[in-house]
């Protein structure tokens, strides 16, 4: 009796039936998230994008978080720099220099082997370089140099070696006597 006064009723539950089934034999697809799934690599693969913008992967070495980075394609070298968490740096002890940290950017679709921009990380970030913009499969390189400091055990390792120089001198006079 209700089928018979709601006759729209039981064919709507037989195609929500229905639908169902078919729905749930077909693949299930979410939008895509960047293009990590064309990066075969157990690299770090960082995405910083607003959907729909444009964007170019560029390849991060030697930063504190080196990797892919998905980037809008106006972002700044300064911009980017700061995204991979900053220059990678070891600590610092009292009264040691400042480390020497230069950036190169490569592009290697150019058959040349030398780097567009290369110049201290201090620089680029206070804007007084201008870097060039970057493209899809560019390389930046982040390299820290830490300067030679003389300290108290470079001084010991001489004393002791000039002492051992001493000990085997005489040891050899004392044996030709």
């Amino acid at each position: 009796m209700i089928a018979s006064s709601f006759p729209g009723h039981a064919a709507w539950v037989l195609g929500a039936v229905l639908l169902g089934l078919v729905g749930a034999a077909l693949p299930v697809q979410a939008q895509k998230f960047g293009r990590i799934e064309e990066t075969n690599t157990n690299t770090a693969y960082f995405y910083y994008a607003q959907p729909g913008e444009a964007t170019v992967q560029i390849y991060v070495w030697g930063a504190a978080n080196a990797g892919i980075y998905e980037i809008p394609d106006s972002t700044s070298m300064a911009r980017l720099l700061t995204m991979t968490g900053g220059i990678a740096r070891g600590e610092r002890e009292e009264d040691q220099k400042r480390a020497r940290i230069t950036v190169r950017h490569y592009r290697p679709e150019e058959s040349r082997q030398e780097p567009l921009l290369e110049a201290r990380a201090q620089e680029i970030l206070r804007g007084d370089v201008e870097a060039s913009r970057l493209r899809e499969d560019d390389i930046v390189v982040v390299e820290t140099v830490q300067p030679d400091q003389f300290t108290w055990r470079d001084a010991l390792s001489i004393v002791t070696t000039g002492a051992s120089l001493v000990l085997l001198g005489l040891r050899i006079f004392r044996f030709s006597d």
